[in-house]
């Protein structure tokens, strides 16, 4: 049975993988209301409000907030399945602006490396994955705690305005997104 809290993981996996490229672009933010409107993705989560709110605890926290995104991916008791929406979800937000980002890769490679699912159960649901996102990394201690402080050295977020997530699927003009 899904934890209570997993729709909520599930959307703070797509608003970490939408800003830890420190850019909030209007194509991720109709991915997740598409992912929310095609399936209710997040469960009963009003995905407005709650991407407000993720945007101001990310203002106030910077990467802390991403930190502790992973902590929580980390101390969460994911079936197989969960574990591979998890990455589905993070390699939508990341397709979803049709720009793959090293911060994002890098990002998903310390998400990778929390997950217990196998890499052919990975290439299995999601073939498309092993060109772009699949690594022959061995995932030891050393290994994991060297690609955790690479993401987080150096790296910044500005300050997001909420206008980034509020009310983009009223735009009138949602044909042509690209900025």
């Amino acid at each position: 049975m899904t934890h209570p809290n997993y729709p909520y993981l599930l959307l703070r996996t797509a608003f970490s993988f939408m800003t830890c490229d420190g850019h909030i672009d209007k194509s991720e933010v109709l991915k997740i209301k598409d992912m929310d409107k095609a399936n209710k993705l997040f469960g009963d989560i009003d995905i407005t409000k709650e991407l407000e709110t993720m945007l101001e605890k990310i203002n106030l926290k910077g990467m802390d907030f991403l930190k502790d995104y992973f902590r929580r991916v980390n101390k969460a008791e994911l079936s197989v399945d969960e574990e591979l929406d998890l990455i589905q979800v993070a390699v939508d937000i990341i397709y979803a602006d049709d720009e793959v980002k090293s911060e994002e890769v890098r990002f998903l490679r310390v998400l990778r490396t929390m997950l217990k699912v196998s890499d052919e159960k990975i290439i299995s649901r999601y073939p498309q994955l092993a060109k772009d996102f699949m690594w022959d990394d061995e995932f030891t201690e050393e290994y994991v705690k060297v690609l955790y402080s690479n993401y987080f050295k150096n790296q910044s977020l500005p300050e997001f305005d909420v206008s980034d997530v509020h009310d983009i699927s009223e735009d009138s003009n949602l044909g042509d997104i690209a900025e």
